[in-house]
Formats: structure tokens, C-alpha cells, sequence
């Protein structure tokens, strides 16, 4: 449950930063010109970036229960 609630936290978050908190296009700017595949992409790849960071800096905390 736990792991599904970072996982919600995580996406929500990247989603928030795309569409409402960038209204003048500084972190995101870049991207609304290329394709959708290319944008998918990229924000697939943060996405996972952002997973592999987050349970990379918490092993040393989950590793007991695993």
C-alpha cells in the first residue's frame, strides 16, 4: 500500500509540474515543441528516473523488510 501511495505521490506530482505549476514555460518550455511520441517519452523517462531515485536513497530503509 505503501509503495503504491509513493508511486501516485510521484506521478501526481510530475503531472502537476507539466500541465499547471510551468505556466511560463521555463522547466518545460522546451518539450511543446516536439511530438507526442517524443514528449511521452521523455516524461516516461522522468517518471522513471524519479522511481530509481526514490527506492535507490530509501534501500538502506526497506532493505530490513525485504
Amino acid at each position: 500500500m505503501g509503495l503504491l501511495l509513493i508511486a501516485v505521490i510521484i506521478t501526481l506530482s510530475i503531472i502537476l509540474d507539466y500541465f499547471i505549476f510551468d505556466y511560463d514555460d521555463k522547466h518545460w518550455g522546451w518539450l511543446k515543441k516536439a511530438s507526442k511520441p517524443v514528449r511521452r517519452s521523455v516524461i516516461g523517462c522522468y517518471l522513471l528516473m524519479s522511481f530509481v531515485i526514490y527506492f535507490g536513497l530509501s534501500l538502506p530503509y526497506i532493505k530490513p523488510f525485504l
